[in-house]
């Protein structure tokens, strides 16, 4: 059974190359890949992404946490999901 990271991982790569990249790479992408450094992740890239995990993965990421270092790639934004998902203490 996967985890709860790799479950994320795999819809947000899903969302990714399926709605983001205009010709989506045969190869896919990586939890490591710079979103950021690659121009994958433009300010309207970056709203659908937002609205998708809003809508369809249930987190609402708070304006705080919009950061460079949050959204670097898939590794960096699946933390921050998860992060906001655990309760605290």
């Amino acid at each position: 059974m996967a985890s709860d990271r790799d479950e994320l991982i795999n819809q947000l790569t899903e969302f990714i190359q399926e709605r983001l990249l205009a010709e989506p790479d045969a190869q896919g992408i990586a939890p490591d890949t710079p979103l950021l450094e690659w121009g994958i992740l433009t300010s309207i890239n970056t709203a659908q992404l937002l609205t998708f995990i809003r809508d369809e993965l249930g987190t609402n990421i708070p304006p705080t946490e919009l950061t460079g270092t949050n959204f670097q790639n898939l590794d960096s934004i699946t933390d921050l999901l998860l992060s906001l998902r655990t309760p605290a203490h």
